[in-house]
Formats: C-alpha cells, structure tokens, sequence
C-alpha cells in the first residue's frame, strides 16, 4: 500500500495540531494571583533571627519595626 505525499502532510497536520491542542493546557508554573480584597492583612512578628522583639519600656505602643516597601 502506497501512501502519496499529501495523505502524509494532511496527517502530519493533524498530528501537529492535537499535540497543540493537547500541550496548549499544560502549565509548568501555576500563575499567581494578587487578593481581590482590600483588607488589611494583620502581620505579627514575634522572632527575628532568633531573638525575641520587644518595644522600648517607655513607649505606649506595641513593638514595631520600620518596614520599607519597595515596587517591583
């Protein structure tokens, strides 16, 4: 049985497109989301390589560390 060239290239064709249609779906990395909400998010910090973090004796607030923010 002899197949001629375009029964070959309309094969290969589909061929070509299920694996696309196939692969299209696969994810190496799933994509991250930022929170839809605009809630604060309570963040404590209890240790800092290794040591406890406490305030000051006189301050009337609770222990607080200055935090940058930088923009990616």
């Amino acid at each position: 049985m002899n197949i001629d060239a375009y029964t070959k290239i309309v094969l290969t064709v589909i061929a070509g497109c299920l694996l696309f249609m196939v692969g299209r779906d696969i994810t190496v990395v799933p994509s991250a989301h930022a929170q839809s909400s605009a809630q604060v998010t309570d963040v404590n910090i209890v240790q800092i390589a290794g040591s406890a973090v406490s305030a000051p004796g006189n301050s009337r607030f609770e222990a607080s560390l200055p935090v940058t923010i930088l923009e990616r």
